[in-house]
């Protein structure tokens, strides 16, 4: 299986896969922890049915990614290609689930260019679009990015229409200082690598 990194288009089917494959051999090992014990000594009442027990615990923490995942889908190939298409060079990033403490906010992508930045959030309605942004950019600030401007959009003309307009705005900030954090990256990349930080 191809290794499809976090903010790629084919992350979630993806990831999806993998998370059951892994569920799958994270219970195997302790039911075959246990039905080893119980074949040996004729009694649940053993020390493999204690490591069995202990090692469910793993498993049933990739279960609960499973299931986090499991009404998510990767989003159309076709609905990707249009947005690349208007991104051009820029950074961006795909199928995102981004994570608060109250909810999570899924937002298909995202576009990033100087300090600013476009999502299309199909799925979100107006509240939660301004509490999506609003986090994004108190994130951004408190990892060091200041003065940020976010925009989401549930309507796909209106975001590709703010990707075109970002595609034609020049940076007149300074150079920007490379994150010790993640150096060498320009800004618009650590931006990208703090939304995937917060990202399922």
């Amino acid at each position: 299986m191809k290794e499809i990194p976090k903010g790629a288009f084919g992350y979630t089917d993806f990831h999806k896969k993998r998370q059951v494959l892994k569920t799958f051999l994270f219970f195997l090992l302790p039911i075959a922890v246990f039905t080893v014990g119980y074949l040996t000594t004729r009694t649940k009442e053993n020390y493999f049915t204690i490591v069995a027990v202990v090692g469910a615990l793993p498993a049933c923490k990739e279960l609960v990614n499973v299931c986090l995942f499991w009404k998510r889908s990767s989003m159309p190939e076709a609905l990707y290609k249009t947005i690349q298409e208007h991104a051009g060079n820029m950074e961006t990033a795909y199928e995102l689930v981004l994570t608060t403490y109250e909810k999570s906010y899924p937002v298909t992508a995202l576009v990033i260019h100087g300090k600013e930045a476009a999502g299309y959030a199909q799925s979100l309605q107006d509240p939660d679009l301004r509490k999506a942004e609003s986090h994004i950019q108190t994130v951004f600030r408190n990892n060091g990015i200041s003065k940020t401007q976010i925009h989401l959009y549930r309507d796909l003309e209106k975001f590709l229409e703010q990707v075109d307009a970002l595609a034609l705005k020049k940076e007149a900030e300074p150079s920007f200082v490379s994150d010790e954090r993640y150096p060498g990256f320009s800004r618009e990349q650590v931006m990208r690598e703090v939304i995937l930080a917060i990202s399922l």
